[in-house]
């Protein structure tokens, strides 16, 4: 009894984390029934592309378009051409390893390149599925809107043992 009081404790006290984390006013949004994030209000996600492997889309919000790719195989992060002041940073997305990548690019109104990868979400017979996603930013508040978001993720997949 002692065990299951604890194990709902330790629950409530991570979910109370992650909604500390969340700026207020935020809403979730569903990346199809792959993932979810929170985000500020009138985001939306919009399905682009249903593939045999992938799917891709776009979230949609006042201010910015963030490109998603969900699938099996990712080639990993794309830099865009050109790219300058490259920085990856680790962390830590829904329990898996991922990686920001910020870069400077040549675009006047949108200067700054900001994507997220986490390359091993679940793993089933077909192989690892990986998610990618990419903005280009106008200022570095963007950026760091980019990251808040890409940290509330919740898979929905908890698969975690490669296939032999």
């Amino acid at each position: 009894m002692r065990i299951a009081a604890a194990a709902i404790s330790i629950m409530a006290w991570a979910a109370a984390a992650h909604a500390a984390d969340t700026p207020a006013g935020w809403t979730e949004v569903k990346a199809g029934n792959m993932f979810t994030l929170q985000a500020p209000p009138g985001t939306t996600f919009e399905r682009i592309r249903t593939g045999v492997d992938a799917f891709a889309g776009t979230f949609h919000g006042l201010g910015f378009d963030i490109a998603v790719e969900f699938g099996y195989h990712r080639d990993g992060m794309k830099n865009p051409a050109g790219a300058k002041n490259l920085a990856v940073t680790k962390l830590t997305v829904d329990e898996k390893p991922g990686s920001i990548t910020t870069a400077d690019i040549g675009d006047a109104a949108h200067p700054r390149f900001v994507g997220l990868y986490v390359p091993d979400v679940e793993y089933d017979p077909l192989g690892p599925l990986s998610l990618v996603m990419t903005a280009t930013v106008a200022k570095p508040e963007d950026a760091a809107l980019f990251r808040t978001m890409s940290e509330t993720i919740r898979f929905a997949f908890k698969n975690d043992t490669p296939p032999p």
